[in-house]
């Protein structure tokens, strides 16, 4: 018989709900970039001039196609000087929200004069963007984020400390239990006691991705949208649609914000949608639907911190879809060993999914591997399982989870070198 719960070990549960949903306008990376060209800007005493941007493999793939939003599908060096421009820093991700069409037009212009050289740094922490900005007048400031994608970890001016956090870690949960302590048991059980009043915060973000989902499905790819009219129907068909018009909506650069999960607006995003259309479709009970989404972002809480906050693997595909089915599995009753299989199910099928940066197309491979997780759901509601301990995949989902974070730990910066390197060879050659 499985142990209860102690009461700490569901406030720690609890409390990663809370720290891992975040509001962020635009690609995450996006927010990341503007953040430290804002502060950067903000400390010096006269308008920038000139800067080299650091970033890592990870941040400058994010960045090279992704549509921002109110500037359009601009560049990395652009979005750094709209940062310049804007200001705004204590909207942390959210920086660019308020940018102007004067400031689009200038920052655009700014970047195509080559004031930004931008440095790819290969072997960093994948969370990694610095900025050395100079001023008109000599004066130069250095800002650093590491780690944590809206943690600045410090600002020089003129090589003087301004601000030092090289200690402070920004919504880190500080109780006695880390990721390799919690089991799927104990997500499951601890979802199963949360009340609406302990996940009312969520509502925040369904609201908020519901309207980046309006916005998509008045304007959205029908090449994409129209996967789901032959291979689906009913609930899941409703599910498809939303999921692909609000990811498309997105990384077009759709001006709206988007609660984000385990820091990636797509996460927040694959998680949320399909829960609030499957609640509004079949008629779920509130709660049921707020359990269902607290469980799929401690689920994709879970992979990530297997695989990497940023890794060479889709973290849309292989943690947020395969969470996000899993909450859908919730709503309709499943078991906890049918979520442990359908687990299994999903990291079989996507654990060579590779990301190859922010785009439009995500929503396509994100609409894709949701219609595999659609099939795997229907297998274990079946009764239906992979044999135990076949390639990756062990008994235990958790077990496949440790282990395809050894693998995605140990090719990480290299493979996602390489896709960096084909990234930009088919920019230049557009």
């Amino acid at each position: 018989m499985n142990k209860k719960l102690s009461n700490s070990k569901n406030q720690f549960l609890l409390d990663v709900i809370k720290s891992v949903v975040t509001p962020t306008y635009g690609c995450t990376e996006i927010g990341i970039v503007a953040l430290v060209s804002s502060v950067a800007a903000e400390h010096l005493p006269h308008e920038v001039v000139s800067a080299t941007l650091y970033v890592s493999t990870y941040i400058y793939r994010n960045d090279a196609n992704v549509g921002v939003p109110n500037m359009g599908q601009v560049g990395i060096e652009a979005i750094a000087t709209a940062g310049f421009l804007v200001k705004h820093s204590n909207k942390k991700l959210a920086v660019l929200e308020g940018i102007t069409k004067p400031q689009v037009t200038k920052a655009i212009q700014m970047a195509k004069n080559g004031m930004v050289k931008v440095v790819v740094e290969k072997y960093v922490n994948p969370v990694f963007v610095k900025i050395i900005a100079k001023d008109r007048k000599g004066n130069v400031c250095d800002v650093a984020i590491e780690g944590k994608h809206d943690r600045i970890r410090y600002v020089h001016l003129n090589k003087k400390l301004v601000i030092d956090n090289q200690l402070v870690k920004n919504r880190v949960v500080k109780f006695k239990y880390n990721v390799a302590e919690i089991s799927l048991h104990d997500i499951c059980e601890s979802v199963s006691h949360m009340s609406i009043k302990d996940l009312e915060f969520l509502i925040e973000g369904i609201t908020m991705n519901d309207e980046i989902l309006k916005a998509g499905i008045k304007k959205t790819h029908k090449q994409i949208i129209a996967m789901s009219d032959k291979n689906t129907d009913g609930w899941e068909s409703v599910v498809l649609d939303d999921l692909t018009a609000s990811i498309a909506a997105r990384m077009e650069g759709c001006p709206l914000p988007v609660m984000a999960s385990n820091d990636s607006g797509d996460h927040g995003l694959t998680i949320s949608v399909p829960q609030f259309a499957y609640n509004h479709v079949m008629k779920t009970t509130k709660l049921k639907m707020l359990q269902s989404i607290g469980l799929a972002h401690l689920l994709c809480w879970k992979i990530k911190k297997n695989i990497g906050s940023l890794s060479a693997y889709c973290g849309s595909i292989v943690a947020a879809v395969t969470s996000s089915i899993c909450g859908i599995a919730y709503q309709r009753g499943n078991t906890e060993h049918q979520i442990n299989d359908l687990i299994n199910l999903c990291i079989c099928s996507f654990a060579g999914a590779i990301c190859d940066g922010a785009k439009l197309s995500c929503a396509w491979k994100i609409g894709a591997s949701y219609l595999s997780a659609f099939g795997a759901l229907r297998i274990v509601e079946k009764n239906g399982k992979l044999p135990h301990n076949e390639g990756i995949v062990s008994k235990d989902a958790f077990r496949t989870i440790n282990d395809l974070g050894m693998i995605s730990q140990t090719v990480r910066d290299v493979t996602n070198s390489v896709i960096v390197d084909v990234v930009s060879k088919t920019i230049r050659n557009r």
